[in-house]
């Protein structure tokens, strides 16, 4: 009689016969009742922790014997097929999987010696439930008989549970994601669920830990506990320390990563002092050097990604938009910088320079004009002597960002162009009662990817990121908007200028107008680029994509 309390998680075609249902006890004990055609349910696979690849062998028998712990297996003929699968669409629906073919790659190698090795993994994470079924003794006498000695040495690892057994286990144990920042209309926890949905549509187990609710209380429940991955976005809770100062995630067996996309120094406070195996995620290969350089840090180029959903709104009505948001220094630079000087001359006339080497070098990171600063009116610098500094005038470069965004704007509306804008703040812009200047509320979400499917061209002014990439220009590329934004590095080797997006200079920002008059007139060579965008958006820049690096990454730093 089938188990009512259990979801069927999976189901094996086998032969023929009637159908039957299999317990945990049989799938574990005889592998042969779980081959054939096996589809599983897409929710099984991800709860108990998707495909473990760090075997090596029989990936397939091992999925369903964790499958077959919490959810009921069915085996059964051919021709109960229709019973599960009526029609070819409900077998490729998002709920049903077919696994990979018995041998094949994705099921790992039919060497004997590997598959003896997953075995011995198998004894070693269900012993006691074969000592219950008087099994165990004959369990391991069957890995000896294939593989003598050397079968031992390996089962001893595994009973033990040494490290070797703890990398092949930890594969298959949730990520955990720290949610809970509503900074910037909560756009961190808009990364957060983009990259935990496409982790999960790829067979992971997610936890969320929303800190907003639960603090740092109970966070003391999860040491020693093994994760698959922690992950954060620009979260304190890496540097949450117990009372004798350890940090709480150096005892947590997982690989952490938080995501930064700021400037690093932005987030100086929290970087200072981080777990032994954090590594930083950043949208800007010159933030990865800087890490490195001054933090000394294991860093990752690893940029934000778009909605794979094209919201076809049909009409273009919009004909150039920004949703990049408007901060609260911009216009006050200027005022700021000769407070300062009047308070304190010599670091008025410090950072009066570093605006002018910044502007100087508009394709340079901040930090680059900070140390040129440095060198001018010093001989020597400690790293604690640059990193405070640097920190304590972070406010300059954001400025300045600031200005540029301003006076891209304001040229674009002097020109007669006019601009759809979102947000907040906008209000107490000198920009604001400018007839070319169309407010909008904030959006987020589904409601962004609308406005960018309306918007023949969609807008972006980095925040001085030289060598980054955005989530703004993925999803404008998605809903096949035209990006104008201005040039960085990464932009300019992974994308044609004229032909996918159009970049523009900072310090030639005169001839912007022409420049989008030029595409708005030409709708032919507009929407080719809008295609082009889209395809290469759709195949770099998806969290899909994020999150299958993201798992390359976790198997390199299992370690």
């Amino acid at each position: 009689m089938e188990n009512t309390t259990k979801t069927t998680g999976a189901v094996c075609f086998c032969g023929q016969g009637i159908v039957e249902e299999l317990s945990f006890e049989a799938v574990l004990l005889d592998e042969t009742l779980v081959r054939g055609d096996v589809w599983v349910l897409k929710e099984a696979l991800q709860q108990v922790g998707g495909m473990n690849y760090r075997l090596q062998a029989k990936r397939n028998y091992e999925l369903l014997i964790r499958i077959a712990k919490d959810y009921t297996v069915l085996r059964g003929g051919e021709e109960n097929r229709q019973d599960y699968f009526p029609g070819e669409e409900k077998q490729e629906s998002g709920k049903w999987i077919r696994l990979p073919q018995e041998g094949s790659p994705e099921d790992g190698v039919t060497d004997p010696a590997e598959e003896m090795k997953t075995d011995c993994y198998l004894i070693g994470r269900y012993k006691q439930e074969l000592i219950s079924m008087n099994s165990f003794n004959a369990a391991v006498l069957s890995v000896y008989q294939v593989g003598g000695e050397s079968a031992v040495a390996y089962l001893e690892q595994m009973l033990g549970e040494t490290k070797a057994y703890y990398d092949i286990y930890g594969c298959t144990q949730p990520i955990l994601i720290y949610i809970g920042n509503d900074v910037c209309y909560s756009i961190l926890d808009v990364f957060s669920r983009g990259l935990g949905d496409a982790l999960k549509n790829l067979g992971q187990n997610v936890e969320y830990y929303d800190f907003s609710k639960r603090g740092i209380e109970e966070l003391g429940n999860y040491v020693r506990r093994k994760f698959k991955a922690v992950i954060g976005v620009q979260t304190y809770m890496f540097s949450v320390q117990r009372e004798s100062g350890i940090l709480v995630h150096d005892e947590i067996d997982a690989p952490l990563y938080q995501f930064v996309f700021d400037h690093p120094i932005s987030f100086w406070m929290h970087l200072k002092k981080v777990p032994k195996r954090l590594c930083v995620l950043t949208l800007d290969g010159n933030y990865v050097n800087f890490i490195k350089t001054w933090l000394g840090y294991k860093a990752r180029f690893f940029p934000p990604a778009g909605e794979e959903k094209f919201c076809n709104e049909g009409q273009r009505d919009y004909e150039l938009t920004f949703l990049g948001g408007l901060a609260s220094y911009g216009e006050g630079l200027v005022r700021k910088l000769w407070d300062v000087r009047k308070q304190d001359r010599q670091r008025g006339f410090l950072l009066n320079r570093y605006v002018l080497y910044m502007r100087k070098n508009l394709d340079k990171p901040p930090e680059y004009a900070f140390e040129k600063v440095l060198e001018y009116y010093r001989e020597d610098y400690s790293r604690e002597e640059f990193w405070q500094m640097f920190y304590n005038e972070r406010w300059v470069f954001r400025g300045v960002s600031q200005y540029y965004r301003n006076k891209t704007i304001e040229i674009l509306l002097c020109a007669g162009i006019c601009v759809h804008v979102y947000g907040d703040g906008w209000e107490n812009s000198y920009l604001w009662g400018n007839p070319g200047l169309i407010h909008h509320e904030a959006v987020m979400g589904d409601e962004a990817l609308k406005v960018y499917a309306r918007s023949k061209l969609s807008l972006n002014v980095m925040s001085w990121h030289k060598d980054g990439f955005t989530e703004r220009i993925a999803n404008a590329m998605l809903q096949k908007s035209v990006v104008v934004t201005d040039r960085t590095t990464y932009l300019e080797q992974n994308f044609v200028n004229g032909e996918d997006l159009l970049m523009f200079d900072l310090g030639n920002l005169r001839a912007l107008p022409d420049q989008i008059r030029a595409l708005l007139d030409d709708e032919a060579k507009r929407t080719q680029m809008a295609e082009n965008a889209y395809v290469k958006a759709a195949s770099r820049h998806t969290w899909k994509q994020r999150a299958e690096k993201l798992l390359e990454f976790m198997e390199e730093d299992q370690t």
